[in-house]
């Protein structure tokens, strides 16, 4: 059975894994909360590749999958390209080689309708943890998020992908080959299985938590055999 690192998106924190946690609590799970959304951010970097330094050297000391929401999976792609025999697998969940391709092909945050509970949680708790941010940090961080583009090094990933996309009412189930080329995750060696759910949006692990937690859970026990 793998060790899992769950790595938030940007303007989140560990709270957005909630419905993970609980489904996937037969597993060993860390679930930090990065520099500078309420982590530790002494000697981190302000950048992209400063969150993905951190979290090795803290906390990925032997191999895990990394599974990880918008900008966690960039970290988690990042990550794998530096150090790869510490990626077990990685999990993208709504989340793109580049915001480019995002911007492309999946943009937007939410596709109405969806629970207005929901939403107004997310902007509320995002509001919150972005309020923490001081400006600086925030100019020094998103250029590193808004130019990183993972598709050079792609076709050197050697570990299995599971990719969790809101379809957005673009993109239907059956279209997972579809989406996997559009992305360029098709360019990935390794086997990459992608699972749309249509009418989903970004935050697809909150809108849908029974589906995704189901995918999450019948891929981490293929992985882990």
């Amino acid at each position: 059975m793998p060790n899992i690192i769950l790595i938030h998106g940007f303007g989140c924190d560990s709270r957005f894994w909630k419905p993970q946690v609980a489904a996937l609590r037969e597993f060993d799970l860390f679930v930090p909360d990065l520099p500078y959304h309420g982590g530790p951010t002494d000697g981190v970097e302000k950048t992209l590749e400063g969150l993905a330094d951190w979290l090795v050297v803290a906390h990925l000391q032997s191999p895990a999958v990394l599974i990880g929401h918008s900008l966690g999976g960039m970290i988690a792609l990042q990550i794998v390209h530096d150090h790869p025999e510490l990626v077990q697998g990685i999990v993208l969940v709504d989340s793109f080689p580049s915001l480019n391709l995002n911007n492309q092909f999946l943009p937007g945050l939410y596709h109405h309708p969806m629970d207005v509970n929901v939403m107004a949680w997310i902007e509320s708790t995002r509001k919150e943890i972005l309020s923490q941010m001081s400006q600086e940090v925030y100019d020094e961080i998103w250029p590193s998020v808004h130019n990183f583009d993972a598709t050079p090094w792609l076709l050197q990933i050697n570990c299995p992908v599971l990719g969790i996309y809101g379809g957005r009412g673009r993109y239907t189930k059956d279209e997972d080959d579809k989406l996997k080329h559009d992305l360029h995750l098709d360019k990935i060696p390794a086997p990459v299985t992608i699972k749309i759910i249509p009418q989903a949006g970004h935050f697809v692990n909150l809108e849908d938590p029974k589906v995704v937690n189901y995918i999450l859970g019948e891929w981490l026990d293929r992985v882990g055999e």
